[in-house]
């Protein structure tokens, strides 16, 4: 990148919240680094880090929607249920001292983003006290978030992760001209996501469309506007 103004020209592009939160990150960047930073774009489901591979790479997300994925000895992955909320991937290990990245990052809709070395990244913030304000700042507020949604959810049932996971799928997802939102996820792929095995899942999706609160067709799940109201107010 070579100057400050076409760093701009990319963040202004960004959605509000993302914009300010970048723009006072970068408000007092280098010249060195802005010239360091690389445009990049990543095709949906494809990995922008993979767990194991070298710490070398820091990525700025400016759109798109990201995913984390951690796979278990069992042979399971456990996905992260939201890591959009952090603009950045790939410096929690710089911060921890890990020499490889500690989960897999993918995008799960096509992302737009920019890239810059971890070493050039970790000059810049040990000595740009704004920049590493706001981002431990960034960092501290999605984890505890995260904290405090891992204990509700290690307390749900199958059907109630389900729930969780069907409302975040139709607020992020394509919706037709009526608002219907068709879930292009295998039975084993939403086991994965909620962590249950297929069998439960199964069962869980049969009850909610005895209940009205989801239909299906060809083998997967669609979920009208007025369906989505209701699973967002569902008590069990």
């Amino acid at each position: 990148m070579k100057s400050k103004e076409e760093l701009w020209g990319f963040l202004v592009k960004t959605e509000q919240d993302r914009r300010e939160y970048l723009k006072g990150l970068f408000e007092f960047v280098p010249d060195t680094v802005i010239r360091e930073l690389a445009y990049e774009e990543v095709e949906k489901d494809q990995y922008i880090l993979r767990a194991g591979m070298p710490c070398n790479m820091v990525y700025v997300i400016l759109s798109g929607q990201i995913a984390g994925v951690d796979h278990q000895k069992a042979g399971r992955a456990y996905y992260f249920m939201d890591f959009t909320k952090m603009h950045i991937v790939g410096d929690f290990e710089i911060f921890g001292d890990f020499p490889e990245y500690c989960v897999s990052i993918y995008a799960s809709k096509e992302c737009k983003l920019l890239r810059l070395s971890a070493k050039s990244y970790l000059r810049w913030i040990r000595h740009d006290e704004n920049a590493m304000f706001l981002r431990l700042k960034n960092i501290m507020s999605t984890l505890t978030s995260e904290r405090m949604d891992d204990r509700e959810h290690m307390l749900m049932g199958c059907k109630e992760r389900l729930i969780v996971y069907l409302v975040k799928s139709y607020e992020n997802g394509k919706k037709d001209r009526l608002g219907k939102c068709r879930i292009n996820r295998t039975q084993a792929e939403l086991a994965d996501r909620v962590g249950f095995n297929v069998r439960s899942v199964q069962r869980s999706i049969a009850a909610l469309e005895k209940e009205h609160l989801v239909s299906t067709e060809n083998g997967k799940i669609t979920i009208s506007q007025e369906q989505y109201l209701q699973l967002t107010q569902y008590k069990d």
